[in-house]
């Protein structure tokens, strides 16, 4: 167990893993078995896919490495077992009519696919699927476990700093959108003070717009009596699929108010910590599965969500 726990998830490492599985795939035996399989394949690993693809594959990475740490963290013998019951249920969540985000970038991957049987679609990403375990247990290393009462690191001498409450998460991130929403609608519109804005800008703009409008909530009717009693009808939301998100960007900085930070970086400490999670790769790979899933928008370039996700995670971070 503590091999699968010592696999960092990096976007480095999610690209080699991506390049291994676009190579194994076409040749494993259950693909070649059936025409169908083959045609499913070839669809998904067209160049055309390829962001998607390697979206995808970033998921089953991320996804590999949070199970590997919350097995290894159980407290009984069964870790391996928790490990592998976990990592097998993990393919429910590809099943039609699931309404997770993995489904729904399989959905965005088999757009314009000719008819393909569930059973089908279901062998190729079960293949997927044990590609990646196979290929994953090939690239660990063994780590030594770092001490949990280091002294003076990362880890040690934590601040006593609570978790911040859903509604505190919403407030703060509504607040952010609603700043990133209306510099670019000014902006866009040409607002004086804006500064000018280049063609090569302005449809990077104007898809950022797109993609922020559609994290807005629509719907404030059924929103906390505490964010009722903020709002006069003027305050922005996030949507409720993005708090798991906005709570991992909490639990990153929580992370790394330590002490022995505070004390290392007494006057550059809330811009460190902002670089921290703004360098945080997994956070990175998890707003980019949300944009997808929450979009409807076609070939999002990366670039753009990358953008998106560093001026919304800067201002989280700084609140």
């Amino acid at each position: 167990m503590e091999v699968l726990v010592s696999w960092i998830f990096s976007s480095e490492e999610s690209s080699k893993v991506e390049t291994e599985v676009r190579a194994s795939l076409k040749d494993d035996p259950q693909i070649k078995l059936e025409p169908e399989r083959i045609k499913i394949v070839e669809h998904i690993l067209d160049a055309s896919h390829k962001q998607l693809f390697e979206l995808l594959i970033a998921g089953f990475c991320c996804t590999f490495s949070t199970l590997a740490k919350q097995a290894f963290d159980r407290e009984d013998k069964y870790k391996k077992a928790a490990f592998s019951v976990s990592w097998m249920k993990f393919l429910a969540n590809f099943h039609p009519g699931k309404r997770t985000q993995e489904r729904k970038i399989l959905e965005r991957l088999l757009a314009n696919l000719s008819t393909s049987s569930r059973d089908d679609v279901h062998c190729v990403v079960s293949v997927i699927h044990a590609l990646l375990y196979e290929i994953i247990h090939e690239h660990v290393r063994l780590t030594k476990t770092e001490s949990e009462t280091a002294g003076d690191g990362f880890n040690g001498g934590r601040c006593q700093l609570s978790k911040e409450s859903d509604d505190t998460l919403f407030r703060y991130c509504g607040a952010a959108l609603q700043r990133m929403i209306k510099l670019r609608k000014e902006t866009l519109a040409g607002k004086k003070g804006r500064g000018d804005l280049s063609k090569q800008r302005k449809p990077v703009m104007e898809q950022e717009l797109q993609i922020l409008k559609h994290l807005v909530r629509k719907d404030k009717s059924d929103i906390s009596s505490s964010l009722k009693n903020l709002d006069e009808g003027n305050l922005v939301f996030p949507r409720d699929e993005m708090i798991t998100f906005l709570r991992s960007v909490d639990d990153e900085v929580r992370e790394f108010a330590t002490d022995s930070n505070l004390r290392r970086y007494p006057s550059k400490f809330l811009h460190i910590c902002q670089n921290a999670v703004l360098n945080n790769e997994t956070l990175e790979i998890d707003f980019r599965l949300l944009v997808v899933s929450l979009t409807n928008l076609e070939d999002t370039d990366a670039e753009i969500m990358v953008g998106l996700f560093k001026d919304l995670v800067s201002k989280l971070a700084n609140t």
